[in-house]
């Protein structure tokens, strides 16, 4: 294997490895945001509730 191979190959791990973690990065984003949004549905309808009565 010649140095250019070693080369591409070095650089696409290093690229393989940036997408992988963007991508985990996005899909822990996603949940926290999803998260965000549950709890602040129970606090509004606890708030609704407790204007109710």
């Amino acid at each position: 294997m010649d140095a250019s191979t070693f080369k591409m190959l070095e650089g696409l791990l290093i690229i393989g490895g940036v997408v992988a973690l963007a991508v985990w990065q996005f899909g822990s984003l996603r949940r926290d945001r999803e998260e965000r949004d549950r709890r602040r549905a129970e606090e509004q309808k606890k708030s609704d509730n407790q204007k109710q009565d």
